[in-house]
């Protein structure tokens, strides 16, 4: 007999109904849904549902056949007073587990439909597993599941994308079921190099002691290690970007220590007058830290030059000669450069160019000094292009130690990205060497430890200058701060030169510097084209540049500045006579001193005429609104 549409309805209805009865005697969704993570095992929901079946078949009974009303009502007070809470607990956490599947489970079970085509939408999303507390992402397979290429990397980066951060995958493809299993990597951790470090600890001193010439121990790194470097070949010549308060000076009182170990001369140049003062008296370091004396920093600077030229001159005669180290420091390289240019600007003649030639000394011994172990440490706050002169200079500091930055020094000096976050801590440090970047902690002691200590280390190695050709030039008098001078009008009986000349300190020398670096050390020979009548000057007579003059005079207590004597060279017929010497007008500086002498001291009565002149109509001569030709005012 044919089945009928009533039949066919009663058989679904039959078949479903049997299924709903499944799932509800075994604990399974109705809905077909997966479970949330984190809720009551199926075996505890069929538990509770056959319990509650037997609740109601029993009720049922005692109310139509028992007739025992009380009795039920009694009972499913009692059970509603406890089922009612621990549902309304359950649904208020349910939130939760629900909120999870929905922003996180069934979106990612959608996304791997792509990576998983052989299973419907219900299906996928009952192979993702992912707990409430995200510590794994467990994904069944299909049992006919294979990798056709990548597909293993493209399901682990969008478990990471999902999940965030990095994660590894662990297979299962040989027992089933088969599936794949998301765990979070460990983090490595952050290695930093230490908050302190003393200089004097058993690790800092045996690394030094095993450094061999040219090498030096900068600080400790992050695991610990003491991180050398070699002050020679590519590396020779190193520069510091170090912000405020990054342990510049610590850096410095710990590398000249090490390099008097190592029997080498050091030239300080300090305008703070505060990093390497501790190294004061200290044979073979020579310092020039009165910025009242730029001219003496200069000087140092152009003997250096003069040594660097002197030592290829030899290295080339002996090509297997070795010399003991020469350091140039220089410290505070952006104050200094400001100070040596106003100094050139006051002090420079006529013709010379409008730069600074002091930097020029420095490009050659950047260029020529390492052929013959002659270096140079250039301390900087920024170190800016035009901070060295504007002479293409900072790409040869070829080792770069940073601390203390800001994005824009970073962009400007190393121009990567990304930009590393700086440590705001004293002695934190990056030494950055072409592509290597590497933090280091500075070692720190106090500066009168490192006095001792370099004087012992002294004695201890010794000290030479057989490798020098000239001697560091003298120190002039340190000059007392303008506000802190005694002020006398110039050219009276109560201007006492000791009143405007500060004597020099314990050991340093009172003799005066010698010429300024424009001028010749050999002696001077007048030219072809002179008068022979001209008046050979005196063995004892000494020709100088006004420039010079003027800072000599300065240390006789004779405050006159080069500007001023030069106006009254142009306006005062009694001015003594100066003498054209390779082109260039040179003066006694005898005549000069007793020209500005005051009258007590020179000794006469009838002083000379250092009032301004006037002119033939008696009034005074109107001043020039510009210094003449012959001039640069």
């Amino acid at each position: 007999m044919a089945q009928t549409k009533f039949d066919k309805q009663l058989e679904d209805g039959i078949e479903q109904g049997a299924m709903a009865f499944g799932r509800f005697v075994s604990g399974a969704p109705l809905d077909g849904e997966p479970r949330p993570p984190g809720s009551v095992p199926r075996w505890g929901i069929a538990l509770l549902r056959l319990a509650f079946l037997g609740w109601a078949g029993w009720a049922a009974w005692t109310w139509w056949w028992v007739k025992d009303h009380d009795q039920v009502i009694r009972v499913s007070v009692i059970a509603a007073a406890v089922a009612v809470p621990v549902l309304v607990v359950a649904a208020i956490r349910g939130r939760g587990r629900r909120r999870h599947m929905r922003t996180l489970v069934i979106p990612m079970s959608m996304a791997l439909k792509d990576l998983l085509p052989g299973w419907d939408d219900h299906q996928r999303v009952r192979a993702l597993n992912i707990p409430i507390d995200r510590s794994f992402v467990a994904i069944r397979l299909p049992d006919g599941w294979y990798d056709p290429g990548a597909v293993k990397d493209q399901m682990r980066e969008l478990v990471q994308a999902r999940m965030g951060g990095l994660w590894s995958g662990e297979w299962n493809l040989k027992s089933h079921p088969f599936g794949v299993v998301f765990t979070p990597q460990k983090p490595k951790p952050k290695l930093e190099p230490p908050e302190q470090v003393d200089f004097f600890s058993d690790l800092v001193q045996e690394a030094i002691a095993g450094c061999v010439p040219g090498q030096l121990v900068l600080g400790i790194g992050d695991r610990l290690n003491a991180v050398k470097k070699e002050m020679t070949g590519e590396t020779a010549m190193w520069a510091l970007s170090v912000g405020s308060g990054g342990g510049k000076s610590s850096f410095l009182q710990m590398i000249i220590t090490q390099l008097i170990r190592q029997r080498a001369t050091v030239i300080g140049i300090d305008v703070k007058m505060a990093s390497i003062n501790c190294f004061e008296g200290v044979e073979g370091v020579h310092l020039y830290t009165d910025p009242g004396n730029i001219g003496d920093m200069r000087a140092a600077i152009s003997w250096v030059a003069r040594e660097v030229e002197a030592r290829n001159y030899m290295k080339k005669n002996d090509p297997g000669k070795d010399f003991d180290r020469l350091t140039l420091i220089l410290e505070e390289g952006n104050e200094f450069g400001d100070a040596s240019k106003e100094w050139w600007n006051e002090n420079k003649e006529k013709g010379e160019p409008a730069g600074d030639p002091i930097w020029g000394d420095i490009a050659s011994i950047m260029r020529m000094g390492r052929h013959v172990n002659v270096t140079i440490i250039g301390v900087f706050q920024d170190l800016r292009e035009a901070a060295v002169g504007s002479r293409g200079l900072r790409n040869m500091f070829r080792m770069i130690m940073m601390g203390n930055f800001n994005a824009n020094q970073w962009k400007m000096i190393v121009n990567t990205s990304p930009v590393p976050e700086s440590v705001d801590r004293a002695g934190r440090m990056m030494i950055i060497e072409g592509n290597r970047r590497k933090w280091i902690q500075v070692p720190y002691a106090d500066p009168d430890a490192f006095r001792e200590h370099s004087i012992k280390l002294r004695n201890e190695f010794g000290y030479s200058t057989a490798d020098l050709y000239g001697s560091p030039p003298a120190r002039s008098p340190q000059r007392l701060p303008s506000l802190l001078q005694t002020s006398t009008p110039l050219f009276t009986k109560e201007s006492a030169p000791d009143e405007r000349a500060v004597p020099a300190g314990p050991g340093e020398s009172g003799a005066a510097l010698p010429q300024a670096e424009a001028e010749d050390e050999e002696p001077l020979e007048l030219e072809s084209g002179e008068s022979p009548d001209a008046e050979e000057p005196q063995e004892e007579d000494e020709l100088l540049a006004l420039a010079e003059i003027s800072r000599r005079l300065a240390a006789d207590g004779i405050e006159v500045s080069a500007d001023l004597m030069r106006q009254h060279k142009r306006r005062r017929k009694d001015f003594p006579a100066g003498r054209t010497v390779s082109g260039r007008e040179l003066f006694v500086l005898a005549d000069l001193a007793a020209y500005y002498r005051p009258d007590d001291e020179a000794g006469v009565t009838d002083p000379p005429p250092h009032g301004e002149e006037d002119d033939a109509d008696g009034a005074p001569e109107a001043q020039d609104p510009e210094p003449d030709d012959g001039e640069d005012g």
